[in-house]
């Protein structure tokens, strides 16, 4: 549950209300300031839902999550990614910012951004990726800088492809 608790107070250099956001992840429990009872999976989802909310109304033609996934995996990070997607599906394009196969996998394109340290300071590079090159990404994702057949068929069933892709 996740409430907004507004209360009036006197006009001063921040406003006249005070606002505080409540929350709670069990319905036994009742709610609380956020910061003080959400952990950083849960503060993910309760953004997630806020921006989404808040983009549909206004109609945002571009939202950016830089890491919402921060800190849920599996199965919740599965689901924010059908989220996403669904967001990407009602004319807005979404941009997500991940290191969770789950979510990468989901996406109608694949970037692959990378940093390099030189002596005139650090360059950035984004590459999209092609079919194989996404593979092996989600492989790398998944299981680190050793890539398995296990990783490899495993981001084929992420990316729903056959294995004679």
């Amino acid at each position: 549950r996740f409430e907004a608790n507004i209360q009036k107070g006197e006009m001063g250099k921040n406003g006249q209300d005070a606002v505080a956001f409540l929350f709670s992840a069990n319905t036994s429990s009742p709610v609380q300031p956020v910061s003080q009872v959400a952990s950083g999976g849960e503060i993910a989802r309760v953004m997630l839902a806020l921006r989404a909310l808040v983009s549909g109304a206004v109609k945002l033609p571009t939202i950016i999550f830089d890491e919402i996934d921060t800190g849920v995996s599996g199965k919740i990070a599965e689901k924010m990614a059908d989220i996403m997607q669904e967001m990407g599906q009602t004319e807005r394009q979404v941009i997500s910012i991940t290191h969770l196969p789950q979510i990468a996998s989901k996406g109608s394109h694949h970037y692959r951004v990378s940093k390099e340290e030189t002596t005139s300071g650090t360059i950035s590079q984004m590459q999209e990726l092609n079919t194989n090159e996404r593979i092996t990404e989600i492989a790398q994702m998944l299981s680190g800088s050793d890539v398995s057949e296990a990783a490899i068929a495993n981001a084929k069933q992420l990316l729903k492809m056959d294995d004679d892709k």
